[in-house]
């Protein structure tokens, strides 16, 4: 259990699926994800997260928990640690429950699963992706001290359309250099002058 302020992350239950269905099912969800939507039954969504919840060598899938009840909220993934080269992808944040897309989950389970891949996985580098046009996502990235490594044009197919992806990276000296902030009102105010720059430059594919 990975512990924070006001959320832990733990590794999935085969029972979360029953969650991680209706998540999975959002449409506003499934429009933010860099992936094609998917058509998935109860059966599929249980087989995923039991294999999710028993193996956690290359991939390891987080349950994003309220410390005052325990409640499931969402969850998050690292994807594709390797070990050797002492670098994996943090997969991203997903807030199944809409009261608590206000932003502050989401930042405090990114600072404690980027704390966890360098301080416990002992990784040099972590890349992270998003959609070109999702500016919140963007904006976290750049206030954490991620660098922007570029773009992928039409990397999936979603839609009706193809999909551009903004590509991350972050290495552990710059972890361990990252811009630190007082209070959430002096982050807040470093994501609203960020989204304002991307959106001013923002390249339509």
């Amino acid at each position: 259990m990975i512990i924070g302020k006001y959320i832990y992350l733990r590794l999935f239950e085969p029972s979360d699926y029953e969650l991680t269905y209706l998540w999975h099912s959002d449409p506003y969800i499934q429009k933010m994800i860099c992936a094609p939507r998917r058509v998935i039954s109860k059966e599929i969504e249980k087989n995923w997260v039991l294999s999710k919840s028993t193996n956690n060598i290359k991939d390891i899938y987080l349950a994003i928990c309220l410390k005052e009840n325990d409640q499931m909220i969402g969850w998050y993934s690292i994807n594709n640690i390797d070990f050797q080269n002492r670098k994996c992808h943090l997969g991203g944040v997903v807030i199944g429950e809409k009261q608590y897309r206000d932003g502050l989950a989401h930042k405090e389970a990114g600072e404690l699963a980027t704390e966890y891949v360098f301080n416990q996985l002992n990784m040099h580098k972590a890349t992270g992706s998003c959609l070109s046009t999702h500016i919140m996502s963007r904006a976290s990235m750049e206030a954490g001290g991620w660098h922007f490594d570029g773009v992928e044009r039409d990397a999936f197919f979603k839609d009706g359309q193809y999909h551009t992806i903004c590509h991350y990276s972050i290495l552990e000296n710059e972890y361990r250099n990252a811009p630190i902030y007082e209070s959430e009102i002096e982050y807040a105010k470093k994501i609203v002058e960020i989204s304002r720059r991307i959106k001013k430059v923002l390249i339509k594919f």
